[in-house]
């Protein structure tokens, strides 16, 4: 099986890129930087450039089904934020070669953290609008297309709030999620936790496992028919509920805490009972 991966800048792409080569797979590259992280690995059985996906958006979509076709992918997986141009052109690339992501109707809603908000319902903290927010509440502040948490703000409203959001602060313990889904299917799911950080990244892994937010996840990927990457972002506060208080249509860092017995390739074909074997892990270069 010949699979493709883009990001390959990413850590978490490059444990992908490893786990896949372990179970004999050949393992395709592509990233617009010159010098990924994945580029010097040798789990990749080759590497290639291709066009920035912010400022070439239809060249790097070219580029990308091009090296797809030549190599012979049998799937195309993305894994970072390349993965909404991608999508965007589900329809012209799916017929040529698989996507494992559904398309950007499906994944924006996601993406955007009002509208993911409002799809999450109770399940998530009150969020508002930056221009219906109200003034008497102690409020988190986040632009709606974001991650890392970059730009957050607790309590001051922020000077030009034009593409922001407001949400309802929640005190309590954080953790993530990530599913690896097919059709609405959850193949397998981790939790974790970051108990080191460089900055907001995450670079140290603990396990964890929690049935409420589990819970949540399965129902959600089932009733909208997610294929591809799914993680959350909770908040246990102090009575014990889980609140979801983002959602990344990507892969992300639970990938790392997920037992290397756990072979990916058959995760492709049927579900693997949950919860799966779960390990602590740092970042390896």
């Amino acid at each position: 099986m010949t699979l493709l991966l883009t990001g390959t800048r990413a850590p978490a792409t490059l444990d992908l890129a490893r786990r896949l080569w372990r179970e004999g797979c050949r393992v395709v590259g592509v990233d617009s930087m010159r010098w990924p992280l994945g580029g010097a690995s040798r789990a990749f059985a080759v590497h290639h450039r291709v066009p920035s996906p912010r400022f070439e958006s239809e060249a790097f979509v070219a580029a990308v089904l091009e090296i797809a076709l030549r190599e012979k992918a049998d799937l195309i997986w993305p894994t970072c934020e390349e993965i909404f141009h991608l999508a965007a052109a589900h329809d012209r690339i799916s017929p040529e070669v698989p996507l494992f992501c559904d398309p950007l109707a499906a994944l924006d809603p996601l993406h955007d953290k009002l509208a993911f908000a409002g799809l999450a319902g109770d399940h998530a903290p009150d969020s508002w609008s930056a221009d219906q927010a109200p003034d008497d509440a102690k409020l988190v502040w986040k632009p709606r297309y974001s991650r890392f948490g970059s730009s957050i703000r607790i309590g001051s409203r922020p000077p030009e709030t034009r593409g922001w959001m407001a949400q309802r602060f929640i005190a309590g313990v954080e953790f993530s999620s990530w599913a690896l889904c097919r059709e609405g299917e959850v193949r397998t799911l981790t939790f974790y936790q970051c108990p080191a950080r460089a900055g907001r990244a995450g670079c140290a892994f603990e396990p964890v496992w929690d049935d409420a937010a589990a819970a949540f996840v399965l129902a959600f990927a089932r009733a909208r028919g997610v294929t591809g990457s799914l993680a959350f972002d909770f908040i246990r506060d102090p009575s014990g509920r889980v609140w979801v208080i983002e959602c990344n249509p990507r892969l992300t860092s639970g990938i790392h805490v997920l037992d290397p017995s756990v072979r990916l390739t058959d995760l492709l074909r049927e579900a693997a009972p949950l919860p799966p074997p779960l390990v602590a892990a740092q970042l390896k270069w």
